[in-house]
């Protein structure tokens, strides 16, 4: 649902929003749409002529996170679509170029992970990105002696979770495509 925001006709020059966030919406969007109509305000308040003529300005919350979110993964993003440009051997070891359904699969992956990431109020690492000798997208996250690994097909994605060097007590390896394991392996990771 859009907002609109504008100022009011008193002198106060206070910015209200005209229809609130709906049911449902996190607390990160929320939070989001009152930076948004603060920086209108700041920018606007100074301004005589708005206290004789109220502009509107619409917000559309979708808008304002997806641009939100481009910013935070920009260098990710960037890493993936320049992965386009390799080619075959691109490591010097035989490696196949990467491919571009798992790249565009990698990129909203990493963009819902992201968003249960926010979601939770939870602080995001960047990744490290790049291909395996398959072609996969393979993100890596590290924190302290916790690893996580991420590989990502044309249409899957699974997970290596490490936390030692026994593979058999302290590593765990599965399907990272449910958005609940997303949830689970952040919750692990930033624990």
């Amino acid at each position: 649902m859009p907002q609109n925001a504008r100022l009011t006709r008193d002198r106060s020059r206070s910015i209200q929003a005209v229809h609130n966030t709906p049911r449902g919406v996190s607390q990160t969007n929320e939070e989001l749409s009152r930076r948004a109509i603060s920086s209108i305000g700041g920018f606007y308040g100074s301004s005589e002529v708005l206290s004789y003529f109220p502009p509107r300005f619409p917000l559309d919350n979708a808008s304002i996170v997806e641009t939100i979110v481009k910013e935070v993964l920009q260098d990710t993003r960037t890493k993936l679509q320049n992965m386009l440009t390799w080619e075959a051997n691109w490591n010097g070891y035989d490696s196949l170029t990467p491919d571009r359904d798992a790249i565009k699969h990698a990129e909203n992956w990493v963009t819902r992970l992201y968003l249960e990431v926010a979601d939770m109020g939870r602080v995001w690492i960047k990744p490290n990105v790049i291909a395996d000798a398959n072609g996969d997208v393979v993100f890596e996250w590290w924190r302290g002696k916790k690893k996580l690994t991420v590989y990502i097909g044309n249409e899957s994605a699974e997970y290596v979770q490490i936390w030692g060097t026994n593979i058999e007590s302290e590593m765990s390896d599965g399907d990272a495509e449910p958005i609940s394991k997303c949830r689970a392996l952040w919750l692990w990771l930033a624990s």
